[in-house]
């Protein structure tokens, strides 16, 4: 049941888990989205100094006085004066590269001839940049921006410092906004900070920096910084050859999604473990315990006896329908084995008729040898037909031990040990204890009918030729028949303390004993083994076969 409510669940488990793992996808993809509309916001604030920077260099390019040297001095000293915070100096490069006018006059003013940003000015028909410089005065970085005149005959110039960018920066700090970190960055890569906590080793891989700045505006991505911290990054162009690049510090943000994803999955699995306990509790009082109490029931029921209804009351259809169809099984059983019982019974009266029959018939067999040899005159005709009448009547005893026992698979051994052998003392003309004495000893044995047959056969030949053989000439003696279990084997001896027995005589020509003996011995499983002291003993140990039903029960 428990798996089956854990596979039950697994779909919920997924989409919470999918759920909880896109809140937390969205709290990263914030701090992205963050950082991208801080690059357009500062990408606007910077754009705009650029394009005022623009704008009055335009302005200057189309003014007449610039012809005029006087003129022109007296209108670049008033724009410094007007823009003291954010101009170093504006200056008026002739086409050869002289300086013609400048707001601030100096002698060290350095030739223009062969700086390439001239060059480039006169090349482009907008406004160009340098890279990040140190200014000659201040020794501050500045940017220096140019453009041509409209006549080509000269490049207006202006050093704008880069504290003025700082200063935007700062006063939209003021007004309350996040404080990312910010850098400008020139053509050449170099990266120049804007606001005082960024510093260089919070910048992207050059790589990555390089990246950022050939794309422009976009998508901000999250990466390390050259220090290994979480960044997320933006960057933006101002104008050709300067561009904005704002870091965010994910940090933060990738520790607050990790805590909301950790307290959903909480959430998660303290409502799975509540959910799991309200329907185990319900299955079990429902379902569970129902089964449980007709499982007990179903223990207690024994074939034949009724198996009733449930006392109880309130329990599930189905738990209903199954004790409704264990019922009619048991009642089913119990007819069928009625019926199995009454076949046993014709069975074992079948059998034993057969047995009885069986034995009667050998009894008859054995009258009529009996008669055929008093009708003999030659002794050993009439000896060899009474050795085949105790062969029979061994038989005949054993059919009858079979049917009086009940049993028809295996016979108790020592019942029948004892009544065989006062048999063919019988059949000899002698009574055990007059003359011979016999004393059986067996345990308490059971074998099966086959091997009944040939133990039973064998025991006849060995007693046979003791009585004949070794107590012959009226002499007296001890004849010992003993049968000992050793775990599933048995060992049986034949002994007597006479003359001994005239097998191997039998054996020469004159008789089939001891020829019987060894196949009988040999069926059982064994091996005989014949000694001769103090008379003779027949030994043989061969394996106790389990009856059928056993064989069948064991498998």
């Amino acid at each position: 049941m428990m798996l089956l409510l854990l596979v039950a669940s697994v779909p919920v488990i997924g989409i919470a888990g999918a759920n909880a793992v896109l809140g937390y996808e969205a709290e990263l993809a914030a701090g992205r989205r963050t950082a991208a509309i801080l690059g357009e916001v500062a990408a606007a604030r910077h754009g705009a100094i650029l394009e005022y920077l623009q704008g009055t260099l335009t302005g200057l390019a189309r003014e007449p006085r610039l012809g005029q040297e006087e003129s022109c001095a007296d209108l670049l000293r008033g724009l410094h004066r007007l823009n003291n915070g954010h101009y170093t100096n504006l200056w008026l490069i002739g086409a050869d590269g002289t300086i013609r006018c400048s707001a601030l006059t100096r002698p060290d003013m350095p030739d223009m001839a062969e700086d390439p940003l001239r060059r480039e000015a006169l090349a482009s028909t907008g406004m160009v940049l340098s890279p990040f410089r140190a200014g000659r005065l201040t020794g501050l970085p500045v940017l220096t921006a140019a453009l041509a005149l409209p006549d080509r005959q000269g490049v207006i110039a202006v050093s704008l410092r880069l504290e003025a960018f700082r200063l935007a920066e700062s006063r939209a700090a003021r007004a309350g906004e996040a404080r990312p970190r910010v850098w400008l960055v020139d053509r050449e890569g170099q990266a120049l900070s804007l606001t005082p906590g960024a510093a260089a080793d919070e910048l992207p891989s050059p790589e990555l920096l390089a990246t950022l700045s050939g794309r422009g505006t976009g998508q901000a991505v999250e990466s390390l910084s050259r220090h290994g911290a979480d960044f997320a990054y933006a960057s933006a162009r101002l104008e050709a050859g300067l561009g904005v690049l704002v870091g965010l510090p994910t940090g933060t943000i990738r520790a607050a999604a990790q805590a909301v994803l950790l307290r959903r999955a909480l959430e998660l699995a303290a409502f799975l473990l509540a959910c799991l306990l309200v329907i185990v509790l319900g299955a079990d009082f429902a379902i569970a315990r129902p089964l449980r109490a007709l499982a007990a029931r179903v223990r207690q029921w024994r074939p034949g006896a009724p198996f009733g209804p449930s006392p109880r009351r309130g329990e599930p259809d189905e738990v209903r329908a199954l004790e409704q169809a264990f019922a009619e099984a048991a009642q089913a059983l119990g007819g069928r084995e009625e019926e199995l019982r009454n076949a046993l019974r014709q069975r074992d009266l079948l059998m034993a008729e057969i047995h009885h029959r069986v034995k009667n018939n050998l009894q008859i067999v054995a009258s009529l040898l009996n008669l055929q040899a008093n009708r003999l005159r030659d002794p050993k005709a009439r000896a060899e037909f009474a050795t085949a009448r105790d062969r029979v009547q061994a038989l005949a005893t054993l059919h009858r031990h079979l049917y009086t026992n009940q049993t028809f698979e295996v016979i108790a051994l020592r019942p029948f040990l004892e009544e065989l052998a006062q048999q063919l003392f019988a059949a000899l003309g002698e009574r055990p204890g007059q003359r011979i004495r016999l004393t059986v000893e067996a345990d308490e044995l059971e074998i099966i009918t086959d091997q009944a047959v040939s133990l039973a056969l064998l025991i006849t030949e060995t007693v046979t030729n003791a009585i004949k053989h070794g107590f012959a000439d009226a002499r007296s003696g001890q004849l010992t028949i003993s049968v000992r279990g050793e775990g599933e084997e048995v060992t049986l001896r034949v002994h007597d303390d006479g003359l001994g027995m005239r097998l191997e005589e039998e054996e020469s020509g004159k008789g089939i004993g001891l020829t019987l003996i060894r196949g009988f011995a040999q069926h059982l499983g064994g091996e005989i083994v014949m000694r001769h002291e103090a008379g003779t003993e027949l030994s043989l140990r061969f394996p106790l076969r389990p009856a059928a039903r056993e064989a069948s029960a064991a498998q």
